[in-house]
């Protein structure tokens, strides 16, 4: 495959399942959050703020659509930063996604991997103290996005965490090879 590493393992995205404990996880984080947040400003008022103005419904769907790129974006941008490669992205059924022909250390993947919910974390919780009114609804919204897309990346790095650090990754976007190095 690659000269000096042997594939130990692959990974295929679509046919591994997200571990119960994210998933239950992420559910316990959205209904606390969504508890809070109808505590601060009562749903109703994103409703009333609807009925008044429709094609926020445009700017939710929107927001989705530029979320997922910027997840991927982060990705790429981490993946050029410590290969020098330029990273490409593509779709996997309803998935987008972005792969490299660079091999990376485990530590550099695994930052490469939690970038984008860390990242984008950031600027969601930045989100809820700028925003008043029903636009808190709006960061929730944004928060629940970036929760539920970095299940995956959360799986990736419990698969990973356990390998030895002597172990190399190459991203294929919708698989991931688990190389060893052979000198």
């Amino acid at each position: 495959m690659y000269s000096n590493y042997e594939k130990s393992k692959s990974l295929n995205w679509e046919e591994i399942k997200i571990p119960r404990i994210i998933n239950t996880i992420t559910i316990g984080l959205i209904v606390i959050g969504t508890l809070i947040v109808q505590y601060l400003v009562p749903l109703h008022e994103l409703f009333d703020l609807i009925k008044q103005t429709p094609l926020l419904i445009l700017a939710f769907l929107l927001t989705t659509f530029v979320y997922i790129v910027l997840h991927e974006l982060i990705h790429g941008i981490l993946m050029r930063c410590y290969s020098g490669i330029s990273p490409q992205y593509g779709f996997s059924g309803p998935f987008i996604f972005a792969k490299s022909e660079a091999i990376f250390t485990k530590s550099a993947y695994i930052i490469i991997t939690l970038a984008p919910m860390i990242v984008l974390g950031v600027i969601c919780s930045l989100l809820f103290f700028i925003t008043s009114g029903a636009g808190i609804w709006f960061a929730l919204y944004v928060w629940v996005l970036n929760l539920y897309t970095s299940r995956g990346d959360l799986q990736a790095v419990i698969l990973l965490k356990g390998l030895p650090s002597t172990y190399s990754i190459k991203d294929d976007g919708d698989s991931v090879h688990i190389l060893k190095q052979t000198y």
